[in-house]
């Protein structure tokens, strides 16, 4: 037996009803939006913003006001037990008179000069700034070496000791500075090094004073 389609599950029976109900539901829904919407725009919703107005004020023209000299000071009365001076006394302006006849004279030019040249010995001049550095005389095998100490020997202590010297104009070592090293080194180090003797430092074409470091080294055989 054939089976058919139930009518109301039969589609083609109600195509045509559908198709003209779809589309006049899209006409008139595009209707509405024309007519609300004219402008399809992206700005179309978009408010308008207000203008921004700037407007310049003219600023007066500041000028300087000198003020006023102060009004003179009032006379202040002086108190005194004399009944015979008036109360509205006042002190006059006086010339100071400065007698110079007894002061002593200024000190002789020499003087100044000693002076200057005491500042000018006192003066050193950092290392890096002579033109010749100083140099010991007859080499570093010429100068004194210092003894080794006994209870470095007995402890079998060894090291390298620095000893900063200050080196006079005339190339003599006039004080020791700071030394580093082996503590046990520190007097047999300075003690040789202040019997040490240099040609000078030469800045300007004239001898100078410089600190130099000297280096020993304690080595046992």
């Amino acid at each position: 037996m054939i089976r058919g389609k139930r009518p109301d599950a039969d589609l083609r029976r109600n195509y045509n009803k559908s198709l003209w109900i779809s589309v006049g539901g899209s006409t008139l829904l595009n209707g509405l939006l024309i007519f609300f919407y004219p402008t399809h725009g992206p700005d179309a919703l978009t408010q308008p913003e207000k203008p921004i107005l700037i407007q310049l004020e003219q600023i007066p023209e500041t000028r300087q006001e000198r003020r006023p000299p102060p009004p003179p000071r009032p006379v202040v009365p002086i108190a005194t037990d004399d009944p015979d001076l008036p109360d509205d006394i006042t002190i006059e302006s006086t010339d100071l008179d400065l007698n110079l006849d007894d002061l002593l004279p200024p000190p002789p030019l020499e003087e100044f000069e000693e002076e200057i040249e005491l500042e000018e010995e006192e003066e050193v001049v950092d290392i890096w700034k002579v033109e010749e550095e100083p140099r010991p005389i007859g080499g570093i095998e010429k100068q004194p070496r210092p003894k080794y100490p006994e209870i470095a020997q007995k402890a079998g202590i060894e090291g390298r000791v620095f000893v900063k010297v200050l080196v006079g104009k005339d190339g003599k070592v006039e004080q020791a500075g700071g030394i580093s090293g082996p503590e046990v080194f520190h007097e047999v180090a300075q003690a040789a090094a202040m019997q040490w003797t240099f040609l000078p430092a030469i800045q300007n074409d004239k001898p100078v004073r410089v600190w130099v470091s000297l280096p020993f080294v304690f080595k046992l055989n």
